[in-house]
């Protein structure tokens, strides 16, 4: 009997904003490829956590007309839906956690080959949990969720759950990384233990590569560079709030206290106006934080247009912990990165990683600014000049094909 050949995503929220906005060029490619594909609703499946009411109505013209979304209420749904298919599935959202081991499962089960997407060239945060002694009962949720990832990695090795059949990575530093790994060397040299987690991997361009490389509006940056733009990070961001619990109103109003005065600093040392690009999460609050920029400062206004079509005709590009930054690199902009206290040791990490990775000037906030727009323009100069050989790293394979293209035709190949 011939299975179906079925391409799948899985889904843990109440709507597919995250799938459509993440996705946007690679859905419409697998849709003009496939006849259908599936959107598989899980979050029933995930244990010991609250469950996301799946709305209609929220999705309407979210995803192309051939997705079809399949909400699955329990363990015998699954093996119910996948009879007489051969599955695909593509599992970026899903954690290595013991939430969703039953979902692990079910897919070795099914015999289902798993596909992960790796496209965005961002530094990772630890695998394993990061929380610090202190803090063990206030990130408990945290240590809940990244402590089991070993044990998981265990159960991949012995074949209880599958092992990744593709993973589509943009950075060849990580890619290195993953063939320079300890299951690689053991399975070159006992080449019958199937051992390693990434059983195929596919260097490819990364999202903001192919934004700017293949879309005719934006591969050309403005030259009239008409303000400076900063790519807004909520204080409070997850991360944090799981490793180092809520942020006080104190530290908050001490932030933006540091923040509007070296905005306001930098606005009259390039004699340039701000631009807020808010971040996704700040949108639903877009008219109070736009009376808090607007309050202290006449010079700084907020938009709600996206972050990577404000990059463009920038002059200069602030960020904190931001993962839009990148798009700046491929732009070629000038770059500060901002540092605070007030961000938490979580969010410094990343602030450091970052900063160095792009090798761009930094700015401690807490602190007075003394660096002259001269030293500035020195230092601009040098990290530009580093951009390709982070563009080369992480961000692109050096071909002339999207990464959206790559995929469909890698996937097409595969479930021939």
């Amino acid at each position: 009997m011939q299975l179906e050949k079925s391409l799948c995503f899985i889904n843990f929220d109440g709507d597919l904003t995250r799938i459509s906005r993440n996705n946007k060029e690679l859905n419409n490619e697998l849709s003009k490829k496939f006849k259908k594909i599936y959107i598989l609703n899980l979050n029933n499946l995930r244990l010991f956590y609250k469950r996301n009411i799946y709305s209609v109505k929220k999705n309407k013209g979210l995803i192309p007309k051939n997705f079809k979304v399949i909400d699955i209420k329990t363990s015998e749904d699954f093996i119910k839906f996948a009879h007489n298919k051969k599955l695909f599935i593509i599992i970026n959202g899903i954690s290595k956690s013991i939430i969703d081991f039953r979902i692990f499962y079910l897919f070795k089960k099914v015999k289902a080959k798993i596909i992960m997407i790796s496209i965005t060239g961002q530094w990772g945060t630890k695998i394993f949990t990061d929380v610090k002694l202190k803090n063990i009962f206030i990130g408990y949720k945290h240590v809940f969720l990244k402590s089991f990832y070993y044990l998981w990695r265990i159960l991949t090795i012995l074949n209880f759950f599958p092992k990744i059949h593709i993973l589509f990575e943009s950075s060849s530093e990580n890619i290195k990384i993953f063939n320079n790994g300890i299951s690689r060397k053991f399975e070159s040299l006992f080449p019958y233990f199937k051992i390693s987690l990434y059983r195929k991997i596919i260097h490819v361009n990364s999202k903001v590569f192919d934004k700017f490389k293949f879309d005719s509006k934006n591969n050309i940056a403005n030259r009239n560079k008409k303000y400076i733009l900063y790519i807004d990070s909520p204080i409070e961001s997850e991360g944090r709030i799981q490793r180092e619990g809520l942020v006080s109103q104190e530290t908050k109003k001490e932030y933006y206290k540091n923040l509007f005065s070296a905005l306001n600093h930098l606005s009259n040392k390039f004699n340039q106006k701000i631009i807020v690009s808010l971040h996704p999460s700040s949108i639903q609050s877009f008219g109070k934080i736009k009376k808090l920029f607007k309050n202290n400062s006449n010079d700084i206004s907020v938009s709600k247009k996206r972050t990577v079509d404000l990059i463009k005709d920038s002059n200069i590009v602030l960020f904190s912990i931001s993962s839009a930054i990148l798009s700046a690199v491929v732009m070629k902009k000038k770059i500060i990165s901002l540092k605070s206290k007030h961000f938490g040791e979580y969010n410094l990490k990343i602030n450091q990683k970052n900063t160095q990775g792009i090798n761009c000037p930094s700015i401690d906030i807490d602190k007075k600014i003394s660096i002259s727009k001269k030293e500035l323009e020195i230092e601009f100069k040098k990290s530009i000049s580093s951009y390709q050989k982070l563009i080369n790293e992480r961000l692109t394979n050096n071909t002339n094909k999207p990464s959206y293209i790559e995929i469909v035709e890698t996937l097409k190949n595969e479930m021939i």
